[in-house]
């Protein structure tokens, strides 16, 4: 009877699990912005919006250590609107040609668990053990497919599917 019990509740947990497949397997991170290390600040290719990276002290140790970011790792973008014009066109400031940020957009975070990219196979993009997912400025969750996101990070095999890997630990 034990031994039943046993496997009856390492199956609900395997089925929780694998319901849990997805960005909903991630919480937003509360009090990262003081907790977290800001380790880069950059425009994005798009030149529309600026981003600043933040790693949790698992990623910055791993990153360290010159290996792969070991599970528990936890990157977050925060993505910020340029400051527009009358015309709408983002503002550059004068003395460094920079875009002006404006407020924030979405906060995006990636988060590496042991055994999740065993859930992304056949058509769906691997990019190893991690997990996208994206919140609004309030923390309340994104509607977002995160496809392309999987798309764009899996040729990076090299440096971890992180695009800002060279920058980490620095």
């Amino acid at each position: 009877m034990m031994k039943r019990l046993m496997v009856t509740g390492a199956l609900l947990v395997m089925a929780g699990a694998a319901a849990m497949a997805g960005p909903e397997r991630i919480q937003f991170p509360k009090g990262y912005e003081t907790t977290f290390s800001n380790y880069m600040n950059a425009e994005r290719q798009n030149k529309k919006q600026l981003a600043r990276f933040y790693a949790n002290d698992i990623a910055v140790e791993g990153a360290k250590n010159g290996g792969e970011l070991p599970d528990g790792s936890i990157l977050i973008m925060e993505v910020y609107k340029a400051k527009a014009n009358d015309a709408g066109e983002p503002m550059r400031s004068k003395n460094l040609d920079r875009l002006i940020r404006g407020d924030l957009a979405a906060v995006m975070v990636k988060q590496k668990g042991a055994g999740w990219g065993k859930d992304y196979t056949g058509d769906k993009m691997n990019v190893g053990d991690w997990e996208f997912a994206g919140f609004n400025a309030d923390g309340s969750r994104l509607d977002k497919n995160f496809a392309d996101c999987r798309s764009c990070h899996s040729a990076l095999k090299d440096s971890n599917f992180v695009f800002s890997r060279e920058h980490l630990g620095k």
